[in-house]
């Protein structure tokens, strides 16, 4: 009688980094357990001298600004794959040279700001943010939802220009379209309004022009998302397929105008969009992504 087939381990992963609730790592986390990574998290001092190498495809540190760095001791005894995804650019700069030199990773991955990679000692790649569509997501098509426009993001001086647009549309939409701006939600509160609104609104920072993951998000739940430009939003969207660009404030009204009032097109759109980032940009594709990194680097 032959012997049964013992199952294979589960592949692990040693994943360093502070855990919020909306964090993109938190997304990233999730993901890896849904592809059938054991993900072994540490929050606050990783000591690589205490670690079993052999148990690990490889180590994934992630930015978390609202949590303290992770620090390392005995860097040097990592003989597995590192990975380092940052997500800020020009405001997070130094804070992300810094880290980048106590982990030395094999490849830093750069969610946006990809002009500032000659900056860092390490190979860089593109990894961009994507969606969680287990969290965000809507079937509602847009003729049924209730809310013309929302925004939900934070309030602060390198947003003036966002604030200023938002009055606007507040002033001159008033009494004619249904607005949602700047209501404090999140997770699936957050998708539960995304799901109720025509377009999402989208304005990066006055100075700093970042791909953030609000386009992702409005995409996932089915929204029309509307977005000033931000380098790198080209390599994965495409203007009037995916979403709406606008260039200026008269430009950015006249186009709510126009597909408010042209409901099919904007659905189409939207509805381009939602199925796009399904097939190509959620966290589990960015999960898979890691890995097959990891493997290639192992080889």
């Amino acid at each position: 009688m032959d012997a049964p087939e013992l199952a294979k381990p589960q592949p692990a992963l040693l994943m360093c980094y502070g855990k919020t609730p909306y964090t993109p790592g938190r997304y990233l986390e999730d993901a890896l357990r849904r592809i059938g990574i054991r993900v072994v998290r540490m929050e606050e001092t990783v000591d690589f001298a205490a670690i079993n190498m052999s148990s690990y495809l490889g180590v994934l540190f992630v930015e978390s600004p609202s949590r303290p760095k992770v620090l390392v001791k005995n860097i040097h005894l990592v003989t597995i794959p590192k990975l380092f995804w940052i997500h800020h650019g020009e405001n997070r700069l130094n804070a992300n040279i810094e880290m980048c030199g106590w982990y030395k990773p094999d490849l830093l991955l750069m969610a946006h700001s990809l002009h500032l990679a000659h900056q860092f000692p390490s190979p860089v790649r593109f990894f961009p943010f994507g969606v969680d569509p287990h969290i965000f997501h809507s079937a509602t098509p847009l003729a049924e939802r209730p809310v013309d426009i929302s925004f939900v993001g934070g309030q602060s001086a390198l947003y003036r220009t966002r604030e200023a647009r938002m009055k606007y549309m507040e002033t001159e939409l008033k009494g004619k379209r249904t607005v949602s701006f700047n209501k404090k939600v999140f997770l699936h509160d957050l998708s539960s309004l995304y799901g109720k609104s025509k377009i999402v609104f989208n304005h990066t920072a006055d100075s700093i022009k970042a791909f953030n993951m609000r386009i992702f998000e409005g995409m996932g739940c089915g929204a029309l998302v509307f977005s000033d430009y931000a380098p790198e939003q080209e390599m994965l969207f495409q203007d009037r397929t995916h979403f709406v660009l606008y260039q200026s404030r008269n430009d950015l009204m006249n186009k709510i105008d126009y597909y408010l009032n042209n409901p099919q097109e904007a659905q189409l759109i939207a509805g381009t969009a939602q199925n796009y980032v399904r097939q190509f940009h959620t966290y589990d594709h960015r999960a898979e992504q890691i890995i097959n990194w990891m493997k290639k680097l192992r080889a």
